[in-house]
């Protein structure tokens, strides 16, 4: 088979580039390896596993990545006029509200449950940017049979479940944050977790099968969805399936990658937009000033307790905002000026990244 028939039977239409796309949407995902090398390399160098190892990967992955992922949102959400005016409710007295929510459960002695609550909605969070972007590529490819959305549906849901219940089907245990800090997730029978692997399993084949067959038929392959496709069933795998780490550093290594994709997406988004690489840079050095700031105050929040524990109630409860808001202010559908901007250097971007 020569070289013009393989690239005739693949296809690869990128959000923005393929060097771009590659870097921060698919090849990111190399973020969570690293932190795992991290972690058990200063276990190597004598730091305490569940003590220091954890509080230096937890803090440089608070700092540097997901809180200044979490400022991004607010270009969107308090720095674009329009989208401001569209939903200032929400983005005003919505934002109050959801502090003023976290600091009562504090008072009420309910944080534990924040804690579970936070994490699973955190984790479908996740789930559902991975399938946004896949959707992209899904549209942008012409990768649009009925039968191949399906098949997709159910290896990336079944998969990212399954692994998910690796970790947390079973009895209902005590599971350590930090120190004396423990939570109880919801119990799930251990054969729902069996089940839902074996179900992955099936599918896994006939998404194989699938391409195998288009292949046959002489359709191109959809190189950017199969590339998403491996590297966010491969982290989220890694993470809660082929690895035992505690409670921080998993929540690490199943977010950074995360993190990372949400740059990518925002930093698009605000040049597009604004039309400013000098926007994109001061966006990028205030949330990381940010971040340094919020992750400072976690870790005395983790270590120190008392005061710094309730000053970091807001900042937590402004991540939850995040995971709620970010589901419905980057719908182009539903914003012209998204759509505009967004649409600026590809036109064929039609698509909505869910829950970016």
């Amino acid at each position: 088979m020569g070289a013009g028939s393989v690239r005739g039977r693949l296809r690869a239409r990128w959000l923005v580039s393929a060097r771009y796309d590659l870097t921060f949407f698919v090849g990111s995902c190399v973020v969570t390896w690293l932190f795992l090398g991290l972690y058990h390399g200063l276990g190597s160098l004598g730091f305490e596993p569940k003590g220091e190892s954890i509080l230096v990967v937890y803090f440089l992955y608070t700092a540097l990545f997901d809180h200044p992922h979490i400022f991004q949102t607010f270009s969107r959400t308090h720095g674009d006029p329009a989208e401001r005016r569209r939903n200032r409710a929400l983005h005003t007295f919505g934002l109050v509200a959801f502090v003023a929510v976290g600091l009562y459960l504090n008072a009420i002695g309910w944080w534990r449950e924040v804690i579970v609550f936070a994490a699973i909605y955190g984790s479908w969070h996740i789930v559902r940017q991975h399938w946004g972007l896949l959707n992209v590529y899904k549209k942008l490819n012409d990768d649009r049979a009925r039968v191949d959305h399906w098949i997709d549906s159910a290896v990336f849901y079944l998969g990212m479940l399954a692994f998910l219940l690796h970790d947390y089907a079973g009895a209902a245990v005590d599971t350590p944050i930090w120190g004396a800090l423990t939570v109880r997730f919801p119990a799930i029978p251990e054969w729902v977790g069996e089940a839902t692997f074996y179900a992955f399993l099936a599918s896994a084949a006939v998404f194989v099968g699938r391409q195998l067959w288009r292949v046959a038929r002489g359709e191109p392959l959809n190189v950017p969805k199969l590339l998403l496709l491996v590297a966010a069933l491969g982290t989220h795998g890694l993470v809660f399936f082929f690895t035992a780490t505690p409670f921080l550093i998993a929540e690490a290594l199943e977010t950074a990658y995360h993190n990372v994709q949400y740059q990518g997406w925002t930093m698009t988004y605000q040049r597009r937009r604004f039309r400013s690489a000098k926007l994109v840079r001061r966006w990028l050095v205030a949330g990381l000033i940010y971040g340094l700031a919020v992750g400072s105050i976690e870790l005395l929040g983790l270590t120190v307790g008392g005061a710094w524990s309730w000053v970091f109630v807001p900042f937590a409860m402004i991540v939850v905002y995040h995971y709620y808001v970010d589901g419905r202010i980057w719908r182009t559908r539903e914003a012209p000026e998204l759509k505009r901007a967004m649409l600026a250097e590809e036109p064929r971007l039609a698509a909505e990244p869910r829950s970016i």
